[in-house]
């Protein structure tokens, strides 16, 4: 199945056409994609209404043979550990290394061909089931290179499983990852996360890697026809309702507060009966009582 990269904007689900579109090549293995989360669901929520986020799968990881990250010195899958240790200290993020001496993955490929699966059915049970993955492999130690995970997983968001089984298992999964692929190595995207933004006129900028929130909205803004309105941001405990299942950092972000400030009003919530807290390794998740 081919997507092609937005030929023209396409109406929001608000009915009105976006300002700018933002192709989000990702990875659901990538811990930096993973640091991002926050960032993301910031520029979802401050400019709601006015930019379409569509996700491409960028394929990190084929096999280990031969796989050599030099950026990293990542060549072996117990070498993964300590990077994602870096990253949980850099990003404030939930992450739980070890699995990566227990079970370790051997490609991301599987869980990207299962996103696709998923999309078959429905964007936003999709990007549910794409968050779903990120958590799993990053924070619970769930090889997502098994099938049998994939299929856990897709189950547990609502997915009709007849459906996700036959597209995952048949081949247009995998196919519409490859365009994915393609796409991605045809812009000489290999490295995760990527944001194409794109406005109305097809001028384009591409943010490579981890970056400050301010470094989106400098090329939102550069690229904006017209301008772009933040808009009044959901009460926490809305926000936590919402996405369902949110980490302290992304409160922290999303809010522009500290670490302690957003803990101290999670609290708040905790006393009032409305949010609860799930520990992680790392840190801890927020969902509605």
């Amino acid at each position: 199945m081919k997507i092609d990269l937005a030929p023209e904007l396409q109406p929001t689900k608000n009915g009105e056409p976006p300002k700018l579109d933002i192709f989000y090549y990702t990875d659901p293995d990538c811990s930096w994609c993973w640091a991002t989360e926050p960032l993301i669901k910031k520029i979802k929520e401050e400019y709601i209404g006015q930019i379409r986020l569509t996700y491409r799968m960028g394929g990190l990881l084929e096999k280990w043979d031969n796989f050599f990250d030099s950026l990293n010195q990542i060549g072996r899958p117990e070498q993964v550990a300590p990077h994602w240790v870096e990253v949980a200290k850099r990003s404030g993020m939930p992450i739980d290394e070890k699995i990566w001496y227990e079970d370790p993955p051997t490609s991301t490929y599987p869980g990207c061909i299962a996103y696709k699966a998923a999309l078959f059915q429905d964007e936003l049970r999709a990007e549910i089931y794409l968050r779903r993955l990120r958590e799993a492999v990053l924070t619970e130690r769930r090889n997502i290179s098994r099938e049998g995970v994939l299929f856990e997983l897709a189950e547990e968001v609502g997915l009709d499983m007849d459906k996700f089984r036959e597209a995952f298992l048949t081949g247009p999964a995998q196919e519409a990852f490859m365009e994915d692929l393609r796409e991605a190595r045809g812009r000489g995207i290999n490295g995760f996360p990527s944001l194409v933004m794109r406005n109305s006129l097809g001028q384009e900028i591409t943010l490579v890697g981890y970056r400050p929130y301010k470094d989106y909205e400098i090329a939102m803004k550069r690229l904006a026809t017209t301008a772009l309105h933040k808009m009044p941001l959901l009460s926490i405990v809305d926000f936590v309702r919402k996405y369902g299942h949110v980490a302290t950092e992304e409160v922290a972000r999303v809010y522009e507060i500290d670490r302690d400030t957003a803990l101290t009003e999670l609290a708040k919530l905790i006393e009032t009966g409305e949010v609860k807290k799930e520990e992680k390794a790392g840190g801890e998740f927020w969902l509605i009582r």
